[in-house]
């Protein structure tokens, strides 16, 4: 459906937020109709409202489902009691706009802990059959706010593939995603022993929509929303090389589940879609990492940001992005909301990419978070949190990998920082790019970030006389705990003779230790590439 060179880009609402921030309260049919033309006005091809999660339906009702219970989505009952689903008028205007329509399934979600906020029971299914619930979790408080449906029951596959095909059947659908972004759908361990329950279970849903096909002039997109590991999906159970070798896919959009990471291995599922139909559609969420959420007020990836990740996905294979969580930031930082949905407008054509500046961010994914039972894991329990580390007292050099898939023929300028915590500004450090010297005075410093400013130079003075530290990148840990740490940034500039296509090898060695050090070690674990074009 993309008139960009073949490269779709699918924008994805989750069943509450738009609701629950966006859209007034009652919602009327000309709230949602003017919703989606700031959709289609920022160039999507394919939009994706969630409409089941938790054992509800959402935007439309069932005589057969419960719907959605929470505060949220009582702001469309006005509407479904005058006769009139929600989900209809996305679909008739999306189709008015030309944009496709797919209805997006979460296979388990871990929000129950909302409705419980709301003081509401989780949907009728779940509460009424414990049996069905997966109760045997790893060690980790984000278990503990989740309450999703056991797949080893072919109950529960088959409450779940009923509901899919009533809506194929209803509505005027495109296609179905099925979101599995969640962290189990088996008992804790037994995922890849029961990945063929799951592998069966896709097969169910796309026969059901061939079948509901025949009964229409075209043919239903089936998708998925992934875990961004291979393997580490099928630890959980979701064996994606299968579903795509087999053809149960039309496409696959591995991401994180919170964060854009760009070192995610795009590469590795570009192999499994290359030599088949299903088309690859990696995620773009709104940060970095946790720790970029956090520090800067949320404001989400600059656009400067969101093309270096998309040339870094369309070198890797992809045919096309998949944006989530967008909506989020979106409604509480500048621009705004319709304005920021501008960033995506152009991301389907790589040549435009070329044309304007792209920021890279290396940064540690779930730095320090604790929520899947050890600091720095993501709910596939992998660790994600890439950082080079220095010990002073036996000062081996570290590397940091990054990959970059950039020809800086192409380029005016372009250059690579990095931050060391605990780095100060008279620690003597060699440093090597894919095995290459960068001489010393290649490289730009700040000072040091625990000086103590002088009264000239170091200090903005305010109209009313009082004034404000102003050392370089002073800001920067904002949000992390205090006292502030000792780091410093060091910077140069790339040179082509220097950079590999693809994954690229920085290696800090310490020199000489400043005598004056209040840190064991070095920690350099974010690393940024601008690149300008000529």
């Amino acid at each position: 459906m993309s008139n960009r060179q073949n490269h779709t880009v699918l924008y994805v609402s989750d069943p509450s937020s738009v609701a629950r921030l966006h859209l007034p309260d009652p919602v009327e049919e000309r709230h949602i109709r003017r919703w989606i033309d700031d959709i289609a006005d920022a160039g999507f091809d394919l939009f994706n409202q969630e409409i089941w999660s938790q054992g509800w339906t959402a935007w439309w009702t069932s005589s057969n489902y419960q719907y959605d219970q929470r505060i949220q989505h009582r702001r469309f009952l006005p509407l479904i009691g005058s006769g009139v689903q929600p989900i209809e008028i996305i679909i008739d205007h999306c189709h008015a706009r030309g944009v496709g329509f797919v209805g997006g399934f979460r296979i388990n979600d871990g929000h129950a802990y909302q409705a419980r906020e709301q003081g509401l029971n989780v949907s009728e299914f779940i509460a009424s059959n414990p049996q069905f619930r997966l109760t045997d979790f790893p060690a980790g408080k984000n278990y503990t706010t989740t309450e999703p449906l056991d797949f080893t029951f072919k109950e529960v596959r088959a409450f779940t593939l009923g509901v899919i095909e009533e809506a194929a059947i209803r509505f005027d659908l495109d296609g179905i995603e099925l979101c599995f972004r969640d962290c189990g759908y088996f008992p804790a361990g037994t995922g890849a022993d029961h990945a063929h329950l799951m592998t069966d279970f896709l097969a169910q849903v796309r026969r059901a929509l061939q079948e509901r096909a025949r009964t229409r002039d075209r043919d239903f997109l089936l998708g998925a929303r992934i875990h961004d590991s291979i393997p580490g999906s099928l630890s959980l159970g979701l064996d994606a090389a299968t579903w795509i070798r087999e053809g149960l896919l039309d496409y696959v959009s591995p991401q994180d589940t919170m964060y854009t990471d760009f070192n995610l291995d795009c590469a590795s599922w570009s192999d499994l879609t290359g030599q088949t139909t299903c088309k690859l559609y990696p995620g773009i969420l709104p940060w970095t990492s946790i720790r970029s959420r956090y520090r800067d007020r949320r404001v989400p990836m600059s656009h400067a940001a969101n093309r270096a990740i998309a040339k870094t996905y369309y070198e890797t294979g992809a045919d096309g992005l998949s944006i989530y969580n967008h909506f989020v930031p979106s409604l509480w930082t500048s621009p705004f909301y319709p304005q920021r949905l501008q960033t995506f407008r152009h991301l389907g054509d790589p040549e435009r990419i070329d044309q304007s500046e792209r920021h890279y961010i290396f940064d540690p994914t779930w730095d320090g978070h604790i929520g899947f039972g050890a600091p720095d894991k993501c709910s596939t329990r992998i660790v994600k949190a890439n950082r080079l580390i220095i010990d002073r007292r036996n000062p081996a050099p570290g590397k940091y990998a990054f990959s970059l898939y950039e020809d800086l023929s192409n380029a005016s300028l372009a250059t690579l920082l990095f931050r060391g915590t605990g780095l100060t500004h008279n620690d003597r450090i060699e440093v090597r790019l894919n095995g290459h010297l960068i001489e010393n005075d290649e490289i730009g410093r700040t000072a040091e970030s625990d000086a103590r400013p002088t009264p000239t130079g170091e200090y903005h003075r305010l109209a009313n006389g009082s004034t404000v530290p102003s050392l370089p990148e002073a800001g920067w840990f904002d949000g992390r705990p205090n006292p502030t740490p000792v780091f410093s940034t060091r910077w140069f500039r790339l040179r082509q003779d220097r950079m590999l296509q693809g994954h690229n090898w920085l290696t800090v060695g310490l020199v000489e230790s400043d005598p004056d050090a209040r840190s064991d070690s070095i920690v350099i674990d974010e690393v940024e590439v601008f690149v300008e074009p000529l």
